[in-house]
């Protein structure tokens, strides 16, 4: 590795993360064996301050407790799963149904205590890489259905690749604070509702003028 790598991976702020346990022993070990270098941790025993502080703070990372007092590890799971912040679970029972229910919860992982700060730092690092997965997947997705549809319309309208439909899709929703499936739910029912019947040359200008309206 070079010198410049060491120094932007040195250089690199450390992921913000919190703790929710109301296990004392639990937020000692985490807040205080976990890397400094890599992790800025924070702790809470309460699942409605954990929902609080993820309101009012980017928070990272989560390590979730699944079993609380009052607001359940459950409940607080649905808020980050809601929020987009990837977390683990952690649990004093290996039971199946429970690591099923939190992962449909959106937990990318499930530890049993007792842990270590490594295999916690292990469990991050695994989760993190899968949360970069699964928005890659969203992404790729997000180009199927009926904005597959419209790209394919505005390929087809202006002759161009399928890069470039979608580049022009993205160009035109941005300063619009439009997402893509609602363009191009736009667009094909532009299409079916009105365009059905017109020649080529009208319908590229049909679509031309949409692109260029503000709606």
């Amino acid at each position: 590795m070079s010198v410049a790598s060491c120094r932007k991976k040195v250089l690199e702020p450390p992921l913000d993360i919190l703790i929710v346990d109301d296990d004392p022993m639990i937020q000692l070990l985490l807040q205080g064996g976990l890397n400094a270098d890599r992790f800025s941790v924070s702790v809470t025993d309460s699942g409605s301050d954990a929902i609080a502080m993820c309101d009012a703070s980017s928070f990272d990372f989560v390590i979730l407790d699944y079993r609380m007092p009052r607001k359940s590890g459950l409940e607080v799971a649905r808020a980050l799963q809601q929020q987009q912040i990837p977390f683990i679970m952690l649990s004093a029972f290996a039971d199946e149904s429970v690591v099923q229910r939190a992962a449909r919860f959106g937990a990318l992982g499930y530890l049993i205590k007792p842990v270590t700060p490594k295999q916690v730092e292990l469990a991050i690092d695994t989760a993190l890489a899968r949360f970069a997965e699964i928005g890659n997947l969203a992404r790729a997705a997000e180009v199927s259905g009926v904005v597959g549809v419209a790209v394919g319309l505005v390929m087809a309208t202006f002759g161009v690749s399928h890069m470039q439909a979608l580049e022009k899709l993205r160009a035109f929703c941005r300063p619009r604070n439009k997402t893509l499936k609602e363009a191009g739910l736009e667009i094909t029912n532009l299409f079916e509702l009105h365009l059905d019947s017109v020649s080529g040359a009208a319908r590229c200008d049909a679509l031309e003028d949409y692109l260029k309206t503000d709606r």
